[in-house]
């Protein structure tokens, strides 16, 4: 549907007086130059239509998005939209990708909008809290500055294995000289030991120290392996996400 405007009828008794009394008187009753009134002739054909407004968005531009990139973002954002955008757009970058975040989320507004599928790896956060104790502990690993150990570290680095008890609050810490699936998966089958609480679900953040990453495979870790054959139940949080496991961060 063509909006007709001022500007169009302007256009078109324009072209009705050139045709009456000449391109030259036209130009000069209504200010304009004479090659504007014969571009105008040439489009002409007796209706407002054809002396309509064309658009002025350039047909290419040196910085629009290539093919490969937006090919790029339409595979990433199907792949990763359920972790949020912040996923995407680092995604984006370990795969070459040198725009902004701005410019992703211009690209990714055009996209047409599909149903969210269930992303298998871990499940839909909710806020399921503790009920009694061992319901559900809180399992993360950190650096330990050399400042904070009372012995000679050696240029080692050290970790803190933290296992704490949502409902009770009660903790388990222990030091180990590497942040590895061996030493996370060796702390779990000691840690009911140490606790004195039968566990129901542990949750974890997603760091290979506990899983494996998607992008290069999808068998479970040592971790996750040990978990299953103590019949432990494994929660995972959301990318990015380090509140949902705040009580031991």
């Amino acid at each position: 549907m063509t909006i007709i405007t001022e500007e169009m009828r302007f256009r078109k008794r324009l072209c009705e007086f050139a045709l009456k009394n000449g391109v030259t008187k036209a130009a000069r009753r209504y200010h304009t130059n004479r090659q504007f009134v014969y571009r105008q002739l040439e489009k002409y054909d007796g209706t407002l239509k054809s002396l309509s407004l064309k658009s002025r968005k350039p047909h290419s531009h040196p910085n629009t998005h290539t093919k490969e990139e937006l090919e790029l973002i339409k595979k990433i954002y199907s792949r990763y939209k359920i972790d949020g955008l912040a996923e995407v757009y680092v995604q984006l970058k370990k795969r070459g990708y040198l725009r902004s975040y701005g410019s992703m989320l211009k690209q990714i507004r055009k996209i047409p909008k599909e149903k969210i599928k269930t992303r298998k790896g871990y499940t839909k956060h909710e806020e399921i809290r503790g009920q009694y104790p061992g319901d559900k502990i809180q399992v993360d690993i950190k650096y330990v500055p050399r400042e904070c150990l009372l012995f000679d570290t050696i240029d080692k680095k050290y970790y803190q294995i933290t296992a704490i008890d949502e409902y009770s609050r009660k903790r388990i810490l222990e030091i180990v000289d590497e942040k590895s699936v061996t030493n996370t998966s060796r702390f779990v089958r000691t840690l009911e030991g140490l606790i004195g609480l039968k566990i129901n679900t542990i949750q974890t953040d997603n760091g290979p120290e506990f899983v494996n990453n998607q992008i290069e495979t999808n068998l479970p870790t040592l971790f996750e392996k040990t978990l299953e054959e103590l019949g432990i139940k494994h929660r995972r949080t959301r990318p990015y996400s380090p509140w949902q496991n705040g009580k031991v961060e």
